[in-house]
C-alpha cells in the first residue's frame, strides 16, 4: 500500500469515527418537526434524535449533488464531443455547419 492511500484511509477512518462519536453522543438530543406554510401546517407526532436528522439531511444533499453532478457532466461530455467533431470536421478543411460556409471570398467587397 502506497502512502497516499494510506494518508487517505487513516484521514477516511478518523472523520468516520468523529462521525459515530457524535451520533452516539448526541442520541438523547431530540426534536420536535413543523413545517408551517401559508395553508398548510404539518407537524411530527414523536420526537426525532438530532444526529439521525443531520444523517439523513446531508444523505439527501448527497443524492441530489450527486444526480445533478451526473447531469452536469453528461451535458459537458455532449459539449466536447461536439466541439471535438466541429474541429475535426475544420482539420479537414470543411465547414463545422453551413452558416460558416463563406457567401463570397474574402476581399472581394472592397471598393463597393
Amino acid at each position: 500500500m502506497r502512502w497516499s492511500q494510506a494518508s487517505r484511509l487513516t484521514v477516511v477512518l478518523l472523520v468516520l469515527l468523529g462521525a459515530v462519536m457524535f451520533t452516539v453522543q448526541n442520541l438523547s438530543r431530540t426534536t420536535t418537526l413543523s413545517f408551517d406554510v401559508v395553508l398548510a401546517a404539518w407537524k411530527l407526532s414523536q420526537p426525532v434524535a438530532i444526529p439521525w436528522l443531520l444523517w439523513g439531511s446531508f444523505g439527501v444533499g448527497f443524492v441530489l449533488a450527486t444526480i445533478l453532478g451526473w447531469a452536469r457532466r453528461r451535458t459537458l461530455a455532449r459539449t466536447v464531443a461536439r466541439l471535438e467533431q466541429e474541429a475535426l470536421l475544420r482539420s479537414a478543411g470543411r465547414p463545422a455547419s453551413p452558416s460558416e460556409a463563406p457567401a463570397t471570398p474574402p476581399g472581394d467587397d472592397w471598393g463597393r
